[in-house]
């Protein structure tokens, strides 16, 4: 053989053996990398029209504004799934509006846009139930249309200003005298705080989830209540958006004040925001990816008579369809982290019960999200003198065991 049919056959050979081992030893793909961005937009209404304030009674108009209300979004990215978080300063908001909300977004998919209200007693009514009168809803068309278009630009802001991060957990016990449950002594103290976090340090986004009704002010000012001070608290120490997810919050878990004011509102929100503090500076580096959703739609039976007189005279800002209402559950994990929504105000004892089925070291209850059905009870206490006010503010007793039993589902898979 000569030598340049030597060389052939060496280079022949070497290729062979190059196959070979690429076919044992296939390229990893790469890693997917967490990216998130964040982004704050102002939803304050005009004064210059009529703004009736949701809560406590009918026919409270707005006569100035203490501080703004926001709409602050969170959107995630893990290379294969994206999602937004967004957390309205509102008293709640239907699922059929929410599906409206979806529409005007495009920078993620709708089905994977998550809205939630942080309950706020001191913004516009957003439901219809506290109007001039009690057959005149109190929702205002052209505000909510801006609003629409409001969580569009933050969700689209926060889809631009993706970048990579790093994601710590942490959880504390907030104090007593703060908040507490005004019906028995059964609350959920614990506050979970999520840190998202660039690569060059800063702070993208941080996320608070704790149960409590803010609703220390019951002036007309508008107000974010004590979920302002709490945000504020967070960013001061941490910089980026901070985002507020109510939890565990009906009946009655409220501020433990001594009066309506503002400086209790005050005392309140950097009470809680210290413990968030705490959380964070106590946090654990999580691998929150990959992302994944999941959805289950259902329809609840409308057992409520005062819901089914205002929703066919569209004062309520939903409607119901063969004696039923739609509504959503969701799980959100991320890594070790869980959310689950609940759609409405629920109270401690059936919260605790799912919050224990969850897996995952973050376990996180997301209540108000992407609805507001009223009071969610456990069937036990429905019936109980203590809890007639939010009986009467329910869509009925086969709520939780409905709600229940979907989020038991999403959570076997």
């Amino acid at each position: 053989m000569n030598h340049h049919s030597t060389v052939t056959a060496l280079i022949g050979a070497l290729a062979v053996l190059v196959a070979a081992g690429a076919a044992k030893a296939p390229a990893a793909a790469p890693a997917p990398h967490l990216q998130a961005g964040a982004a704050a937009v102002k939803i304050t209404p005009s004064l210059t029209r009529p703004v009736y304030i949701a809560g406590y009674e009918l026919n409270r108009p707005a006569e100035s504004v203490h501080d703004d209300l926001w709409a602050r979004a969170l959107v995630l990215d893990d290379g294969k799934t994206r999602m937004a978080v967004v957390a309205l300063d509102l008293v709640g908001v239907s699922n059929q509006r929410v599906a409206k909300f979806r529409q005007r977004i495009r920078s993620v998919p709708q089905e994977n846009v998550l809205i939630a209200c942080t309950h706020v007693h001191s913004g516009p009514d957003s439901l219809g139930l506290w109007g001039p009168s009690f057959v005149a809803t109190g929702i205002d068309p052209l505000y909510m249309d801006r609003l629409s278009d409001r969580i569009a630009a933050a969700v689209d802001l926060a889809a631009k200003s993706l970048r990579p991060v790093q994601v710590s957990a942490g959880v504390a016990t907030v104090p007593d005298g703060l908040v507490y449950n005004s019906r028995e002594s059964i609350q959920d103290k614990a506050l979970t705080a999520l840190r998202f976090q660039a690569e060059d340090g800063q702070t993208v986004a941080t996320v608070i989830n704790y149960g409590g009704h803010p609703e220390i002010n019951k002036s007309k000012a508008l107000t974010s209540d004590y979920v302002g001070p709490v945000r504020d608290t967070v960013e001061q120490r941490y910089g980026g958006v901070a985002l507020f997810l109510n939890g565990a919050l009906g009946g009655m878990v409220t501020p433990k004040i001594s009066g309506h004011t503002f400086e209790e509102v005050e005392r309140v929100g950097r009470g809680v925001g210290r413990s968030a503090v705490s959380a964070l500076e106590h946090a654990d580096p999580v691998a929150a990816e990959p992302i994944t959703v999941r959805r289950r739609e259902l329809r609840l039976p409308l057992e409520n008579d005062g819901f089914k007189l205002l929703s066919g005279a569209h004062v309520l800002d939903t409607e119901s369809k063969d004696g039923t209402v739609p509504t959503e559950v969701w799980r959100v994990d991320l890594g070790p982290i869980t959310w689950v929504t609940i759609p409405g105000e629920i109270l401690p004892r059936p919260a605790l019960a799912l919050k224990a089925k969850m897996p995952g070291k973050y376990p996180m209850i997301v209540a108000l999200g992407n609805d507001e059905l009223g009071y969610i009870l456990d069937p036990e206490d429905f019936d109980k003198k203590r809890y007639s006010y939010e009986k009467s503010m329910s869509v009925g007793k086969k709520t939780w065991p409905l709600l229940f039993e979907a989020a038991q589902d999403l959570l076997k898979q």
